[in-house]
C-alpha cells in the first residue's frame, strides 16, 4: 500500500464518534469534533466515504507522537498495531473503527485515505469514579465538634456534595465545607445524629458512600432513693428485647436515659448497649 505525502491535497471531512452502552453515566449521545468517554468503555468512530478509500489508515496523534491504529487495504485484512491489539474492530463495509478504552487513549484520531482525510477528533478518556470513603467518628459527644472528611480512591472527581437522610444538607453558621470534600459541624447537637452521604460526580460517573453519625449525651446518674428505714431503695432493672441493627440506636438511647433518671442497667444490658455503640 502506497501513501502520498501527508496533508497533499487533504480536505477535511468531519469524524463522529459515540460512546457504546453501557458506560456508567457517560453522555451517549453522537459527538462531532470531541467526546468525553470513560475508561473500559467502547467508542464507535464514524466517518463518510473517503476519496481513494481502497486504502486507508485510522491514525492517532498526543503532542508530537504519531502513530497508526491499522491499515486496511481492498481485499486484505485489517493489519492492527500492537497499541491497539485484541481492542480494536474494524468494519470493512463502512470504515468505521471501535475501541475499547485504556489508560492513555486521551488523543487526536482521523481517517486517512491516499486522496483524503478527515479532520482530527478529539478524544478524552476519564476514569470512572470509585465509592468514596468517609474518613471521621461515627460516634461522637453533645456538644463537640465533629469532621468527616470524604475520600475518593480511583479517579478524580469534579463535583463533591453532602446530603443528610438522602436530602442536600445546606451551609450554615454550624455546618461547615472545606473544599466541599470535608464537613465541618461545630457544637453537635442530638438532632444532627442521622446518615450523612457524600457524592461525588466526574464527566462519566457518579458515586456516594453514607455514614451514621451517632450523638449522645454525657449525664450524671441520679443517687440511689432511700426506703423507709434508712434502707436504700433498689433502682428499677429494666428487660433487654433482642435488638436489630435498625433499632439497636434507639434501644440504647431508651437505656441511657433510664440509667440517667437511676434506674440499674444489668450486665447483659450494659453489654448491648456498648455492642450497638461500637457497632
Amino acid at each position: 500500500m502506497s501513501w502520498g505525502p501527508r496533508g497533499c491535497g487533504v480536505t477535511p471531512v468531519s469524524l463522529a464518534a459515540r460512546t457504546l452502552a453501557p458506560c456508567y453515566s457517560a453522555d451517549l449521545r453522537p459527538a462531532a469534533g470531541s467526546l468525553v468517554s470513560a475508561v473500559g468503555c467502547t467508542v464507535l468512530l464514524t466517518a463518510p466515504a473517503l476519496r481513494g478509500s481502497r486504502a486507508v489508515a485510522w491514525e492517532y496523534r498526543a503532542g508530537s507522537e504519531e502513530g497508526v491504529i491499522l491499515t486496511y487495504g481492498f481485499r486484505h485484512p485489517p493489519n492492527v498495531s500492537r497499541l491497539f491489539e485484541n481492542r480494536a474492530t474494524f468494519n470493512e463495509s463502512n470504515l468505521s473503527l471501535q475501541v475499547v478504552l485504556q489508560p492513555g487513549d486521551s488523543r487526536l484520531y482521523r481517517l486517512r485515505a491516499q486522496e483524503e482525510a478527515t479532520a482530527w477528533f478529539h478524544l478524552r478518556v476519564v476514569e470512572p469514579l470509585s465509592p468514596p470513603q468517609i474518613v471521621g467518628n461515627s460516634l461522637v459527644k453533645e456538644g463537640a465538634n465533629t469532621k468527616l472528611v470524604c475520600r475518593v480512591v480511583h479517579g478524580t472527581a469534579d463535583a463533591y456534595w453532602w446530603k443528610k437522610n438522602g436530602q442536600p444538607l445546606v451551609e450554615s453558621e454550624r455546618i461547615q465545607f472545606v473544599e466541599n470534600t470535608t464537613l465541618v459541624i461545630l457544637r453537635v447537637s442530638i438532632s444532627d445524629s442521622g446518615y450523612y452521604t457524600c457524592v461525588v460526580s466526574n464527566a462519566v460517573s457518579q458515586n456516594e458512600t453514607s455514614l451514621l453519625l451517632k450523638v449522645h449525651r454525657e449525664c450524671i446518674p441520679s443517687p440511689a432513693r432511700e426506703k423507709p428505714g434508712g434502707q436504700p431503695q433498689k433502682r428499677d432493672s429494666v428487660s433487654l428485647p433482642v435488638l436489630s441493627r435498625q433499632v439497636c440506636w434507639e434501644a440504647v438511647s431508651r437505656l441511657h436515659l433510664l440509667w440517667c433518671r437511676g434506674s440499674v442497667l444489668s450486665p447483659l444490658q450494659t453489654l448491648h448497649t456498648w455492642c450497638c455503640l461500637w457497632s
